[in-house]
């Protein structure tokens, strides 16, 4: 019989080990950092004593976002993922929050559409192995005062307030973070994870109209990351911005489908993901 409990630290390895059968290339820390920023939204399903699934998912007000789900192979098709799926969206709803966003491989969508979730666009995940060098232009770090402006500006864009996921992105150290203001008001940003040898590049929010200042920050971003195996995610429509990563080497890994439970509150935008996990 299915149980669901909260995961623990102790659930770490079990959750990297299973992540990682589906070449998801996760580590504990990243576990750790899904419990740092939503403590009772992360779960391991159970058959009896079996530690068989995961899933994770986190709240920013009224905005929450489904991440990683994945049931041993042995066990799918039994109603363990809608178990997971339904306990999520339970918590989620508890939060406060009244849409829940993800990204689906194009294989589940009949999955998630079946537990409510509507189509909304398509994105690619894209990476290069080794970034080269790219000339872009130096803008501006975030302040103290900056920050709680970008923070204003994308809450206007993504329909949620994700203060404590990007707090935790721009003020870690080695992180990168640019912004542009115009008449003393945030028009765009951009920030990137950065790791050792690789970089997720997001997330990036900018005005529709601000398509120029857009590819500024991209440029901006990317220059610092020569040498690095590169990723991030970006709608399929941004044919302008397709064209500046092919031109440095980057490829279409895998394409992922934004999926919604209730209204879609994102504003209009030229838009990066954070993560396929958090939004």
């Amino acid at each position: 019989m299915f149980q669901v409990k909260a995961m623990n630290a102790s659930d770490f390895s079990f959750a990297t080990k299973l992540a990682n059968t589906m070449n998801w290339n996760m580590a504990p820390e990243d576990f750790e950092f899904s419990l740092i920023l939503e403590p009772q939204g992360c779960f391991v399903l159970l058959d009896g004593s079996e530690r068989i699934g995961i899933a994770t998912c986190v709240s920013f007000g009224k905005v929450g976002w489904f991440g990683n789900l994945i049931i041993k192979e042995k066990c799918r098709k039994k109603g363990a993922g809608s178990l997971l799926v339904k306990r999520s969206v339970d918590y989620l709803q508890t939060r406060g929050v009244k849409t829940i966003g993800l990204y689906a491989y194009p294989n589940l969508l009949e999955f998630y559409s079946s537990q409510g979730f509507k189509v909304d666009e398509n994105f690619s995940v894209l990476s290069v192995e080794t970034l080269q060098s790219i000339d872009a232009e130096t803008l501006a770090q975030p302040t103290a005062s900056a920050f709680q402006s970008i923070i204003k500006f994308d809450s206007t864009c993504f329909g949620g307030d994700r203060k404590k996921l990007l707090k935790s992105i721009i003020y870690e150290e080695g992180n990168l973070c640019h912004y542009v203001s115009e008449s003393g008001k945030v028009v765009g940003y951009i920030a990137s994870t950065v790791y050792k040898k690789m970089a997720w590049v997001g997330p990036m929010v900018c005005q529709e109209s601000k398509v120029e200042v857009a590819s500024l920050l991209l440029k901006s971003v990317l220059s610092k990351l020569r040498g690095k195996n590169v990723y991030l995610a970006l709608p399929k429509k941004e044919f302008a911005f397709m064209d500046i990563l092919f031109n440095v080497g980057f490829k279409e890994d895998f394409s992922v489908v934004r999926m919604f439970l209730g209204a879609n509150t994102a504003r209009n935008c030229i838009y990066l993901a954070e993560s396929l996990e958090r939004g």
